[in-house]
């Protein structure tokens, strides 16, 4: 039997939307052999699931309750009635204190030890503490790239033998219908006019100032606005003052938080996509957009270059410069009926290939390996 931990589905965005799909490709592959964790909350998303199969915890409404569920609740749960399964939690904290040899994590990336200046002092502490107990817990590790494995070995000695590569599925959100009625007002009179699009939480690591600066060297050129779509994340403040400073209020549009057809809405429409992040774990933006066939400019980071492929255009991560020269390129020399062919490197991922990898890390266990 396994448990996979889904609590995350629908408080962290990244994260949350890889316990999903992951969740959902397994129990397609495991059916009566998994138990699915999740919030209350998340019920009417799992109407896949035989009830049976899932396991509801109530009154987990943000992070903090979650960390107690994950390190009390559910091992209590886990000792009592399922002491014998393999329990994954599908981020870097394990259940520290289970008693058990069957625990797999997945490891997105170690942005905190590798990016000075993009965490507060408490987070930092705190993922320290978390990712090193559990590391040292977990029986087996995924890392979602080569990159995320390297990163593993450079920062904890002597783990190389139980790191697994699984690489993350993407959404072809290109193939499913667009709700309409799901779209905002706002989101439809902005996307109605031509954008730049970047996709992501508002957070240092994610660079967005250096795309407001290069948006600003090309605003007098080109009739075209720049939409930051997602929430506002770790020291957010600084990426509106920015924009204040620059009076770039009028063609600087952030959607806050999207649902997925707003997403949708926002690629389908867009005339270039840019994802300027200083360090992704996979970088799952980039693929979505190409889905689309929209013109893709990535920052040049090692993880975005082993998931992006040749088929982008990369700029190094903090020249403005160098990313104003590729967008005034673009839009000088841009088709409106053109659209970009990235199958070649779309067709590498799949959940379904994720699913089936992940399943085989979990007989490494159920065997001893």
């Amino acid at each position: 039997m396994i448990l996979f931990n889904a609590l995350q589905k629908s408080i962290s965005a990244g994260i949350g939307r890889y316990s999903f799909e992951l969740s959902r490709e397994l129990y397609s592959l495991l059916k009566e052999d998994i138990k699915i964790i999740i919030r209350e909350e998340d019920l009417k998303d799992y109407s896949f699931v035989n009830s049976k199969s899932l396991l509801v915890f109530k009154n987990i409404k943000n992070s903090k309750d979650r960390n107690l569920c994950e390190q009390v609740y559910l091992p209590k749960l886990i000792k009592d009635k399922f002491r014998e399964c393999v329990i994954h939690y599908p981020d870097s904290m394990a259940p520290i204190f289970l008693n058990s040899k069957r625990i797999v994590i997945t490891v997105h990336d170690l942005a905190f030890k590798s990016l000075s200046g993009a965490f507060t002092k408490k987070t930092i502490l705190w993922k320290n503490f978390m990712t090193g107990a559990s590391i040292k817990k977990a029986n087996r590790i995924i890392g979602i790239t080569n990159f995320s494995k390297s990163e593993l070995n450079k920062h904890y000695k002597n783990i190389s033998h139980k790191i697994d590569v699984v690489y993350n599925g993407f959404n072809r959100l290109n193939k499913t219908n667009i709700d309409m009625n799901n779209v905002s007002y706002n989101i439809k009179k902005e996307s109605s006019n031509k954008y730049i699009l970047t996709v992501s939480t508002i957070s240092p690591r994610k660079n967005i100032d250096t795309l407001i600066k290069a948006f600003n060297l090309i605003k007098d050129n080109h009739k075209v606005n720049l939409i930051i779509g997602g929430s506002n994340g770790w020291l957010y403040e600084s990426i509106y003052s920015l924009v204040d400073s620059l009076k770039l209020n009028d063609r600087v549009i952030f959607t806050g938080r999207i649902n997925d057809d707003e997403l949708k809405y926002l690629y389908k429409n867009a005339n270039v996509f840019v994802y300027p992040s200083l360090y992704e774990g996979f970088g799952l933006p980039p693929l979505e957009s190409m889905s689309y066939g929209v013109k893709t400019i990535v920052s040049d980071v090692e993880c975005l270059r082993e998931v992006s492929g040749e088929t982008c255009s990369y700029f190094p991560p903090k020249d403005e410069r160098k990313l104003s020269e590729l967008l005034d390129d673009f839009f000088k020399n841009e088709k409106d009926t053109k659209t970009y062919d990235y199958e070649n490197i779309l067709s590498r991922y799949s959940w379904e290939k994720c699913g089936k990898e992940t399943v085989e890390v979990y007989n490494k266990i159920l065997r001893g390996v």
